[in-house]
């Protein structure tokens, strides 16, 4: 009978344990994982390439460990969604900002560089240059750096809405990666919410990229010719025609200087024929 309790018991405990390990963080995410078709491991070392990782600011001056890994793609770019434990120096008993980001990686093309974070975040600072976009709203809230012109590109009435209604994003492009994050751990519960809302970032970019790829030299050159240009071109033609050989008109011409000299030399031959036959008729 004793046995039989304790047998009860530990049937009882090993449900509770497994009940409590389904309700983890790492139990849902993986259900949520394969309920969308994603590949998904408990920890990983990077959640891109090397080379996307060195070009990336969030990556470079910070130390990561990433847990609970979502893999997936989409037409133009792979894609990974992760927990990541920030470590923002290598002391010892430094505790770790756990966040959720996002990051993509285009399968061709590149993004023009952009670093997006608000004021007061660690991860604000950078080495390119710092940007006003002359919006209240956003640069009270986020410092914005961009290296080249086409950054600007990037602002997108979209991406400068988000920047204006929300003050806690983290947003930084470089060649062909992206990563995004909120400042936050994202609840199980709430990560497809965040996960379409990175997606809706991506997917801004994505359009821009493939309409700037599509703008060919062509497109952006002047179709209507000025006044002048059709002046040069005409004198470009009448001097070509000068200088072009006109070897069939040559020709003809030669053919008609020789036809003219052979009946002058025959008129010619004619007349001295005839003089002499009427000098010899006329009496002596």
């Amino acid at each position: 009978m004793n046995m039989g309790y304790i047998l009860l018991i530990c049937i009882a405990a090993g449900a509770a344990a497994l009940a409590a390990a389904s309700r983890t963080r790492h139990a849902k995410l993986a259900r949520l994982a394969r309920l969308n078709g994603c590949a998904f491991v408990k920890e990983k070392e990077t959640v891109t390439t090397p080379l996307s990782a060195g070009r990336l600011e969030f990556f470079t001056l910070f130390f990561h460990h990433f847990q609970n890994v979502f893999t997936y793609s989409d037409h133009m770019a792979y894609i990974r969604v992760a927990d990541d434990n920030l470590y923002m120096d290598d002391k010892p008993k430094t505790k770790p900002q756990c966040i959720t980001i996002f990051t993509a990686e285009l399968r061709e093309g590149q993004f023009p560089a952009l670093k997006a974070a608000p004021l007061d975040s660690q991860l604000a600072p950078s080495q390119h240059t710092l940007m006003k976009t002359n919006i209240p709203a956003v640069d009270s809230r986020y410092r914005i750096h961009a290296p080249t012109p086409a950054s600007g590109l990037l602002l997108t009435p979209f991406i400068t809405g988000l920047l204006k209604t929300k003050n806690n994003l983290y947003l930084e492009l470089n060649d062909n990666a992206l990563v995004y994050h909120e400042n936050t751990l994202i609840a199980p519960e709430d990560m497809e919410t965040f996960r379409f809302r990175a997606m809706q970032i991506l997917s801004e970019f994505e359009n821009l990229i493939t309409k700037l790829d599509e703008q060919k030299p062509s497109d952006t050159a002047t179709l209507t010719p000025t006044p002048q240009d059709d002046a040069e071109k005409r004198a470009q033609a009448m001097l070509k025609a000068l200088c072009t050989p006109q070897t069939p008109a040559k020709t003809a011409s030669g053919r008609h200087g020789a036809l003219w000299i052979f009946i002058m030399l025959a008129v010619l031959a004619g007349m001295t024929i005839l003089s002499w036959l009427m000098l010899n008729r006329m009496p002596h």
